[in-house]
């Protein structure tokens, strides 16, 4: 039995949403898993502010110098969420799974996937070999 480390899709339709699963190799795309590894939202969504406490007395803004702000965000973060258990995804990795192509990017910028398997996973950037480590650059250039 071959196992795939794969993004399962869920969500509606414009609104992506995927699980990363352990999954047999010819099971459908979002049949029933062996083990759900965690969750990716390649959607950027505003971070959510931190609570706001209500302040009484003279720490309110506007006293103690304190400037007042229109309460209008103006530095509005976007970010893409991402959570995975990294125990269990490296456990199958160590057993002989497979991760698809976009898990496998994943996991390399995560550095989940160690340097001397990397030749091993396609889909990840690999220098040519027969050019020094100085002239990868001026190859990518050309």
């Amino acid at each position: 039995m071959v196992v795939r480390l794969r993004l399962a899709r869920h969500g509606t339709r414009n609104n992506p949403f995927y699980h990363l699963v352990a999954i047999q190799n010819t099971k459908a795309r979002d049949a029933r898993p062996i083990e759900k590894l965690g969750e990716y939202d390649p959607v950027p969504r505003r971070v959510r502010p931190a609570q706001m406490h209500h302040m009484h007395g003279e720490n309110r803004p506007g006293f103690n110098g304190q400037i007042i702000s229109p309460g209008i965000q103006t530095d509005v973060r976007m970010e893409k969420r991402i959570e995975w258990n990294e125990n269990r995804i490296k456990y199958w990795l160590n057993t002989g799974a497979q991760p698809s192509k976009p898990v496998a990017r994943l996991l390399d910028r995560a550095g989940l996937i160690p340097l001397e398997k990397r030749s091993l996973y396609k889909g990840l950037f690999h220098p040519p070999s027969h050019l020094p480590e100085g002239s990868i650059e001026s190859a990518s250039k050309e």
